[in-house]
């Protein structure tokens, strides 16, 4: 007996060990790239060719005020800024106001399933089933290379999946509570601001991560759709090229560009952690 269970000891212990080696193993390859970029992005050019993997020898400065002011990153950064603000106050306005009416008004109103069942199909739609056609229209009308003909894209692709989300997380909320409400008098608007949004804080915080990191992150709509009002993406692209030699510059646009995420996390992990938790399970 004693036996078997010493066997089964060392079992454990060297699938540990197994493990552990794997997640350290992924860790250093996710995490050597980034500590590589940085330092390197300090590098004068010649260094970044003859040493590229060594600690910079004589550290610069310059490859970030050559960058920022070169590539226009400032700029950009508040484009960036404002289509990730307004963005993400559009889905987050527009999905709690929608879901609540799919979750608590769906008795009353037999079209509400019809309507909420075509916004789901949204998630079916992808993004380059619709750039070309998005592309054209924005251009007929006006809108393409303007603040708005980003940010209502934006919007549109954000809804479904945060209204699925909405949705689901308000229906968990119990009609007794709305039923109270209603019997003292208050609107549909009273019952949604002062009872249904202070409880849904969690999936509130949850969908403005996710819209916020989209936002900020996305690259495709941004570089089709624009060509002077750049989001920091495409204006950290355009380092890039067959015909790039400025290895510096590239590296030190890329961290400017990935230390908004990296601060983003930084300050709101508990957050995050606490709002993806949540949500998943009230949902």
């Amino acid at each position: 007996m004693s036996d078997v269970v010493l066997t089964e000891e060392r079992k454990n212990v060297l699938f540990k060990i197994v493990a552990y080696a794997v997640f350290i193993s992924f860790a250093i390859l996710t995490i050597f790239p980034l500590v590589w970029l940085f330092y390197s992005s300090f590098k004068p050019k010649l260094e970044i060719l003859r040493h590229g993997l060594a600690l910079p020898k004589n550290p610069t400065l310059q490859n970030y005020v050559r960058a920022w002011e070169l590539g226009h990153l400032g700029e950009y950064a508040i484009n960036s800024l404002i289509y990730t603000f307004f963005s993400t106050a559009g889905v987050i306005i527009l999905s709690m106001m929608t879901s609540f009416a799919f979750a608590k008004l769906r008795i009353r109103y037999k079209i509400t399933p019809i309507l909420y069942n075509l916004f789901l199909g949204g998630l079916l739609i992808t993004l380059h089933a619709i750039l070309i056609p998005l592309f054209l229209f924005e251009t007929r009308i006006g809108l393409q290379d303007t603040y708005l003909g980003l940010i209502l894209p934006y919007i549109a692709i954000g809804l479904p999946f945060a209204i699925y989300l909405g949705t689901e997380f308000i229906k968990g909320i119990p009609d007794a509570i709305i039923d109270s409400a209603k019997i003292d008098g208050a609107s549909y608007l009273q019952v949604f601001l002062k009872i249904i949004l202070p409880i849904s804080k969690p999936i509130i915080v949850t969908l403005t991560i996710l819209s916020v990191l989209g936002a900020w992150n996305e690259f495709l709509l941004a570089f089709i759709l624009t060509s002077l009002k750049r989001s920091l993406p495409v204006g950290i692209y355009m380092f890039s090229g067959p015909l790039a030699i400025e290895y510096g510059m590239q590296f030190a646009a890329l961290v400017i560009g990935l230390a908004p995420v990296l601060l983003f996390y930084a300050l709101f992990s508990k957050q995050i952690t606490r709002g993806l938790t949540v949500g998943a399970i009230k949902g």
